[in-house]
């Protein structure tokens, strides 16, 4: 494609080790010649490496999809396990931020807010009065599904080589308190897993990146450290004495311009940069290249690997001798439906007519 590595800002792949190995991948090699190129692990792949992990150390949800996935009968027909309920409850908050995370327009800036906004919504379910909303919309389904009630396991002594004193066991006293513990482990392990995946190395540039404009938007006086930080990282991207006095700048521009700057996040200024006039954005031209920077950043792999799962269906066994050429066209025009939609059909069929003259004798005009 005749693109040159050296303007390249940001790279995104799955976990694979062939890929984002630290070494030998292919994120490292990219990031030796070029050390702009910021590696992101595709946000699509980390999310579900969350819900993997979540379920994989929750014993109670383990379990349960262990059945399910023996009998699918039970989820279709028959959902009457707590902690089906339980994975439901807690795992249906992944569904949104997945179909979001794989836009072909999305940003890791964005995918960076979505992620915290999820963390918000699981640490405000992790208190009480949700604890027993759950609990008792469990119980009032007892009676239709015609379930026992729960009740308490055996009591199973720990085994002595696990043990680290002499304090005596402490075992659940009612069904209430054993399921609550359930329920704050579940909640902690997600909220965990979620930090645990995205807090990718990236995101320290990233943050200092918008720690730098949004400071600049709030007149806090401790952005020297940031910006001393993304001058070092991006010395051929920026101009350090523009971009010091255009933050300045920028400040009064906010003071007077925006409703509530201590509120303000970046894709607020995004918005209130695209509203600008031309001569505006060139004044902040500085600025406008932190954004970029910011927006550049790619947050998943999910449109490209689209193209591996469209090849089988592209490539039949009725077209195998289609050449690479026709086969690339057609992929891009299957990859990207939306624009090929949009395409005047009539338009491309009279300029195919009209490229020679027999044409026109056989198939006339659209």
């Amino acid at each position: 494609m005749n693109i040159s590595l050296s303007k390249c800002r940001g790279q995104c792949y799955d976990g694979a080790s062939n890929m984002s190995e630290a070494k030998k991948g292919v994120a490292a090699n990219i990031t030796k010649q070029e050390p702009g190129a910021i590696y992101t692990h595709c946000y699509g792949h980390a999310l579900n490496l969350t819900v993997v992990d979540t379920v994989t150390r929750t014993k109670v949800m383990r379990d349960s999809l262990d059945t399910v996935s023996e009998m699918s009968k039970l989820v279709k027909y028959s959902p009457r396990r707590d902690s089906v309920s339980l994975g439901y409850e807690i795992l249906r908050h992944t569904d949104n931020p997945s179909r979001t995370l794989q836009k072909t327009d999305h940003s890791a800036a964005e995918g960076h807010h979505i992620t915290e906004l999820s963390l918000t919504t699981l640490s405000e379910m992790r208190n009480e009065d949700s604890f027993d909303t759950f609990w008792e919309s469990q119980n009032n389904k007892l009676d239709y599904l015609d379930v026992v009630e729960p009740r308490l396991p055996r009591r199973r002594k720990m085994p002595k080589r696990f043990e680290t004193g002499n304090a005596p066991p402490e075992f659940a006293t009612s069904e209430k308190e054993l399921y609550r513990q359930m329920y704050y482990e579940a909640l902690d392990l997600v909220m965990s897993c979620v930090k645990e995946r995205f807090d990718q190395p990236c995101f320290r540039v990233y943050r200092h990146l918008e720690d730098v404009l949004l400071k600049s938007v709030r007149g806090d006086k401790t952005l020297k450290e940031d910006l001393d930080f993304i001058l070092d990282f991006y010395k051929d991207d920026l101009d350090k004495t523009s971009l010091s006095s255009q933050l300045e700048t920028f400040t009064s521009y906010a003071r007077n311009n925006m409703c509530y700057p201590s509120t303000v996040s970046v894709l607020h200024l995004v918005k209130s940069v695209c509203q600008m006039s031309p001569t505006s954005r060139c004044l902040f031209s500085e600025i406008v290249t932190l954004l970029r920077l910011v927006l550049v950043m790619p947050a998943t792999n999910a449109t490209s690997e689209r193209t591996f799962s469209s090849l089988r269906r592209v490539k039949t066994y009725l077209r195998s001798t289609m050449t690479q050429e026709m086969l690339n066209h057609l992929l891009i025009l299957h990859i990207h439906r939306d624009a090929t939609d949009a395409l005047d059909l009539c338009a491309i069929g009279n300029d195919f007519v009209s490229a020679r003259d027999s044409r026109k004798s056989i198939f006339g005009s659209f």
